[in-house]
């Protein structure tokens, strides 16, 4: 006989401007733990420490503090600057931009902020 493992629970979180509610399970909640939790950690402790900490959070920087793949961290990124929690009215907690470099302009990388309270 093979059991089933019971099911977890369920995160629900809805897009702000499309009003589409998604159910992350446990992993991918995990994954947006982690990246706030990174997020967080760079504003609170590392941001103007040392001159390479003077600029916002990079996307390759936050990458790096995941130790995750630049795909998952992007995706995870997306995700907290356009949803929130199912019932809540409060904004998201982080938000990038993306601006063009002087050089390339075909190359803008992300800059990422985290909300004031």
């Amino acid at each position: 006989m093979i059991l089933q493992p019971e099911a977890t629970a369920i995160e629900k979180r809805i897009w702000i401007r499309s009003g589409i509610v998604e159910d992350l399970d446990e992993k991918q909640a995990r994954l947006l733990r982690l990246v706030l939790e990174k997020i967080r950690l760079y504003y609170r402790d590392l941001h103007g420490t040392r001159p390479c900490y003077r600029h916002p959070l990079s996307l390759s920087r936050l990458k790096k503090l995941c130790n995750r793949s630049n795909q998952a961290v992007t995706s995870a990124l997306r995700f907290l600057a356009n949803t929130v929690p199912l019932g809540s009215d409060a904004e998201p907690p982080v938000f990038y931009d993306r601006v063009g470099a002087m050089k390339n302009k075909s190359h803008r990388p992300y800059r990422i902020f985290l909300r004031q309270k």
